[in-house]
């Protein structure tokens, strides 16, 4: 929410999308330090996706070929980086803001503060008077696209709905498209007000996630039920209305959200694991050390709100696991290859996705268990912790509490069945919760 100017969901940006282009080093420069680049970058890619030993190697490649590849490549791409993000997000998107006095604002009082903003129309005599104000523009698209505003710029007749109306479109967007409701509601200062600081907003939202949350505590209560009884939904331990749980949270549907762990559906959660493997040297080497070698996997969890999930343990990044990380992916193979029907060939391990069922207690605790797993006669368990990542995404981490398995009976006479078989967590690492755009609640 910038004090400038700010531009409603109406207006066209005046701002033209140019493509980067190639600046004048850019054709000076060799094919060498163009092939540099390119390792360096794909350096970076598999860096951020967390697999280390490839990103080292992929840096090594690039400094071989340029030992200043990393000056060359701030001197070519971040600038044009910068302003593809300076023209998708304004003119503030660069800004460095001082982290000490965000955290001193008082949120809530700042959007009260919004409370009775009002749309002025822009100055045309004096285009800088509006900076301080909430201002509109319109914009008519001419020839090629090109932006070109009137003489005469109106208010749009919008802004004068009441803001009951506004609240019920920022409660349909929210349904829809959350994403959508968010920037929208960070378009100016009065949609800020009206999609952050209604309590209207936050218990729609509450109602949304709540309601889709697999209860623990349910679960036992309706396990133990006799057959055939008829189930009240305001006798469960966490009853369905959300408003019997509020008083529980100083009765602010806002304050619940942020206090009140949740599991999240509209994307998956990934752990990335990084650990080192020690080699041995090769015939008639005279090193003094063993090789050493970066290994690194990744754990896929996703959640319905039905009660399941999928999991996938794999050495794949995740562009190729989450297209196909899906219940509806009845082949298991999440490698991205159409399984032949005809072909007996197991899918590898490595690239097999497994089901599952999920809770959630009403401490955030969660539990997954996966009656057929990698190991036939193995009932596997996984227990996390919903945790906050780094006090600004809350409810987006998962860490570890415990996995184990429980042995399955395998014959008549076995006596082994129900043995615990306790697995370390040395080398886990949490799990975050990344949002996947394609996701729905059910596919």
């Amino acid at each position: 929410m910038s004090g400038g100017t700010s531009i409603l969901g109406s207006h066209i940006s005046s701002s033209t999308d140019h493509a980067s282009t190639s600046t004048d080093n850019d054709s000076t420069i060799s094919e060498n330090d163009h092939e540099a680049i390119a390792f360096f970058e794909k350096a970076i890619e598999k860096e951020s996706h967390g697999s280390m030993s490839d990103a080292v190697e992929y840096y090594r490649k690039a400094f071989r070929l340029n030992d200043r590849v990393d000056v060359l490549y701030r001197q070519m791409k971040v600038p044009h980086a910068a302003n593809k993000l300076k023209q998708e997000g304004g003119k503030n998107t660069l800004k460095k803001l001082d982290e000490d006095v965000i955290r001193k604002i008082n949120v809530d009082d700042l959007l009260e503060s919004f409370r009775n903003e009002e749309a002025h129309a822009p100055d045309p005599n004096n285009p800088e008077h509006h900076d301080d104000l909430l201002t509109i523009k319109f914009a008519n698209l001419g020839v090629d696209n090109e932006e070109k505003f009137a003489d005469v710029k109106p208010v749009s007749p919008l802004t004068h709905l009441p803001n009951d109306i506004w609240i019920h479109i920022l409660e349909v967007l929210l349904i829809s498209s959350p994403e959508s409701w968010f920037k929208f509601s960070i378009t100016c200062k009065k949609h800020a007000y009206l999609g952050f600081g209604s309590s209207d907003i936050w218990r729609q939202l509450a109602y949304l996630v709540y309601a889709n949350q697999v209860y623990e505590e349910n679960k036992l209560f309706l396990d133990n039920m006799p057959l055939g009884q008829n189930i009240d939904y305001d006798a469960l331990p966490i009853p369905r209305d959300q408003l019997k749980i509020l008083p529980q949270f100083k009765d602010s549907w806002k304050y619940m959200l942020n206090h009140r762990p949740f599991v999240k559906f509209l994307g998956c959660y990934i752990s990335v694991v990084n650990y080192y493997s020690e080699g041995g040297k090769a015939e008639f080497s005279n090193s003094m050390a063993n090789p050493v070698r970066t290994i690194t996997y990744y754990r896929y969890i996703r959640f319905y709100p039905d009660g399941t999930c999928v999991k996938v343990l794999s050495s794949l990044e995740p562009n190729r696991v989450i297209p196909h990380l899906s219940k509806e992916n009845s082949s298991g193979n999440i490698s991205g290859a159409v399984a032949d029907p005809s072909s007996q060939a197991p899918v590898k391990e490595d690239h097999r996705m497994y089901r599952g069922t999920w809770t959630v207690s009403s401490n955030g605790e969660v539990s997954i268990e996966i009656k057929n797993g990698s190991v036939p006669y193995y009932n596997f368990h996984y227990n996390f912790q919903i945790k906050s990542l780094g006090g600004v995404f809350k409810h987006n981490k998962l860490a570890w509490s415990r996995s184990y398995a429980i042995r399955k009976k395998t014959s008549e006479d076995d006596d082994r069945e129900g043995e615990e078989t306790e697995f370390s967590l040395r080398n886990e690492k949490p799990f975050k919760f990344s949002r996947v755009r394609s996701y729905k609640l059910d596919n």
